[in-house]
């Protein structure tokens, strides 16, 4: 299907389950290749059973103390970390286009040029990420961003600056598309993925449902229009009536180590100004915009708990902060230094409408996290224990993601079919004590090395105590 040339089948609105099914080729019984890449148990992928654990969602803290950044723009954009410095493209506050800015601590950003080659029309969002399937080094960048027609066009750079959009500059599919237009390059799934906005009800203007899809292409750069449709959806668990409620403005994927995660940008309680007039000093919580976090194993299917436990990834702003009224996240998630670093746009006034406008100023704001800190498994004072998965041992040392300031966690391993390893189990278990590290190495007193190349089972034993990944290592 070549959304470019004609419009593409409507799928089903997809009601979307607040309880996540994960999906996975694995066999249940086929022990899994987990390689030397970080676990995270933000869903259930790994585990095989636990009990007395909860699984915990955390927030971002903000960082300069809550205050702006970066008041010279607006970020429906992204920043990447390149080179060893932080890159950003922001948005002019004239919405006249894009410049480009380098920082060294994250913080103190210098604008360096203003973006040329691309034809921006509509809104004006653009989405950069690095190709890791560029053909060469012309197109070590590529973008997503607004064409004319509200649709999304794609264009590739060799410094981020200087751009050459495919396609002669035309749109590579239909409208709407002017919020976020993320293509990123999928290396487990091996093609290329297209985020857009979409519309479900009027096409745009008075009565517009704000919906959003997900598109495939081999490669863009030998066909930029041949996208096929994996899917499309909008707010729809609670029927009808929730269009009102919350509509997905924006939603783009970060990949990490080949699990998905969405920044997803939430319009809530459209059109409901029942809060009072202009007020750019107070806070609303009716027409105004969330920044929340979703998770997948595929990049099309999300799980949207946190969005109806109504648990915002980045908490907007009080009394006269900057980000009181809308918070939209950049296009990906930065990670150095041990932790995540998320940039957003703050408003400090609600979304409005045509008949009821709103006068705002934006700025940037930046929120940071643990490494691989989005969810954790959480024991309390009474003890739980969780055990993983059957799975190829590819190396000689396991590592935890694990805060037990005043806590315990133990370890002990068992073979494939879930009989203990005597030198790795019971009194000869792996301890950490009062221990607080992204990369806790388990010590058992013997090496593990003997199981290099064995099928295993991982048990740990928690108390007063998070756990957020796992990661094999080879010393």
């Amino acid at each position: 299907m070549r959304c470019g040339s004609c419009l593409p089948i409507r799928s089903l609105v997809v009601s979307l389950c607040v309880a996540w099914i994960i999906s996975t080729s694995v066999a249940a019984d086929e022990p899994l290749e987990i390689g030397t890449s970080p676990q995270l148990f933000a869903d259930d992928f790994l585990i095989e059973s636990s009990r007395h654990l909860r699984r915990v969602a955390h927030q971002a803290v903000k960082a300069n103390d809550g205050e702006p950044i970066f008041t010279s723009g607006r970020l429906y954009g992204t920043v990447l970390y390149d080179d060893g410095k932080f890159k950003m493209w922001w948005r002019h506050q004239s919405q006249s286009g894009y410049s480009y800015a380098e920082s060294v601590d994250g913080v103190s950003f210098e604008t360096k040029a203003e973006l040329s080659g691309i034809n921006f029309a509509g809104d004006y969002t653009l989405a950069v990420e690095i190709d890791e399937n560029a053909p060469d080094e012309s197109a070590k960048f590529i973008a997503g961003y607004d064409a004319p027609g509200m649709a999304a066009g794609i264009a590739k750079s060799t410094d981020g600056i200087n751009w050459t959009p495919l396609n002669d500059g035309k749109p590579v599919t239909h409208r709407a598309a002017d919020t976020y237009n993320q293509v990123l390059w999928d290396k487990a799934a091996g093609h290329y993925k297209l985020f857009t906005r979409t519309d479900f009800g009027a096409g745009g203007g008075a009565g517009e449902v704000r919906g959003h899809r997900v598109m495939t292409n081999p490669n863009i750069h030998e066909d930029p229009t041949n996208w096929e449709l994996v899917k499309e959806w909008i707010f729809h668990i609670h029927g009808e009536s929730e269009k009102q409620r919350r509509q997905i403005y924006a939603l783009t994927d970060w990949i990490y180590h080949g699990q998905h995660f969405s920044l997803m940008s939430v319009y809530e309680h459209i059109d409901d100004f029942s809060e009072g007039p202009q007020d750019k000093n107070k806070r609303h919580d009716k027409d105004v915009m969330n920044i929340y976090l979703g998770r997948s194993r595929d990049g099309a299917s999300w799980d949207l708990s946190s969005v109806y436990a109504e648990k915002p990834l980045i908490e907007r702003g009080g009394e006269g902060a900057f980000d009181n009224g809308i918070a939209i996240a950049a296009s990906s998630i930065v990670t150095h230094d041990n932790k995540h670093w998320i940039y957003y746009s703050g408003w400090n006034e609600r979304h409005g409408n045509a008949d009821e406008p709103r006068e705002r100023d934006a700025a940037i704001g930046l929120a940071t996290m643990r490494l691989e800190g989005f969810y954790s498994l959480q024991a309390k004072e009474r003890k739980g224990t969780m055990t993983t998965r059957a799975f190829v041992l590819g190396g000689d040392e396991i590592q935890i993601n694990v805060k037990a300031v005043a806590g315990e966690v133990t370890a002990e391993i068992f073979d494939a079919r879930g009989k203990t390893i005597p030198e790795f189990s019971g009194e000869n278990a792996a301890s950490l004590i009062k221990v607080n590290d992204v990369r806790a190495v388990l010590k058992w007193p013997q090496s593990l090395a003997r199981l290099n190349g064995s099928v295993i089972k991982l048990k740990l034993t928690m108390k007063n105590a998070h756990v957020y990944a796992m990661k094999v290592n080879k010393s």
